[in-house]
């Protein structure tokens, strides 16, 4: 039985392959469901729209901004935050079900952990564990908005509780798919460090990125993700680079 309490919010563009899956998750549980689509020109829509969505348009700025849009077009005392390539197990949608019917609970929001299949493989190390990997993603209402550019949190006015259950995160299949984030979330990460006043730094150009590399393949045991492992591990460090480059450039 849908949950009148819980409103599902989605930020989309062009997510026709995945969204489907999504909204399967939720539909049993959510009594709402709230799309904000930045312009896709799939189906994406109209997929939304078939499973009872209401859906939003409005031009992307940064992620926050567009997540607490989607807040403030919800009903439910409870939102549930989910990436259109993210996926709800039974078993987590049971568990939020059970929490916020609790009327004598106190707790304002929840943190999940998320599992993350990259490769066509769920990765248990590389600084991808799904314990690592915990955000708050359920939350009351009244009591949490989205901050943040980019690497976007939710922050919470109250007591946050622990979920146990994880949510699925089918990322990205190939290395051309992950290089193409990279350059956009690098773009974003840039202008928010500069927006801080961060400066280019010839010391943690040539740090960061090898600082990287190793917390993740061997501090957080990415060797035994096996290829991916290493790769993921490579791609994060050249990811740090980009970062420092970009504030570069925007310094010029």
């Amino acid at each position: 039985m849908k949950s009148p309490k819980l409103t599902t919010i989605i930020i989309t563009l062009n997510e026709a392959k995945q969204l489907p899956r999504c909204l399967e998750s939720v539909s049993k549980l959510a009594g709402e469901i709230v799309v904000v689509d930045s312009g896709s020109t799939d189906e994406t829509v109209e997929i939304a729209k078939k499973f009872g969505a209401k859906v939003y348009t409005r031009k992307f700025d940064n992620y926050a901004n567009q997540k607490n849009f989607a807040v403030e077009k919800a009903n439910g005392e409870w939102i549930l935050a989910l990436d259109a390539d993210e996926e709800l197990e039974s078993q987590l949608a049971d568990e939020i079900k059970t929490k916020i019917a609790d009327h004598n609970n106190e707790v304002v929001a929840y943190s999940i952990p998320r599992k993350n299949i990259l490769f066509g493989k769920m990765i248990r190390y590389t600084r991808w564990q799904p314990e690592l990997d915990r955000q708050v993603w359920l939350w009351k209402k009244t009591n949490g908005t989205w901050e943040g550019d980019v690497h976007e949190t939710v922050v919470v006015d109250g007591e946050a509780g622990r979920l146990v259950n994880a949510k699925l995160h089918y990322q990205y299949d190939t290395v051309e798919e992950f290089v193409a984030m990279m350059n956009s979330y690098s773009e974003l990460d840039a202008q928010q460090r500069v927006k801080k006043g961060v400066k280019f730094s010839l010391g943690k150009f040539l740090i960061d990125p090898l600082y990287n590399f190793i917390v993740r393949y061997i501090y957080r045991l990415g060797f035994l993700d096996g290829w991916r492992g290493f790769v993921l591990s490579y791609l994060m460090a050249i990811y740090q680079m980009n970062v420092w480059i970009k504030i570069r450039e925007k310094a010029l």
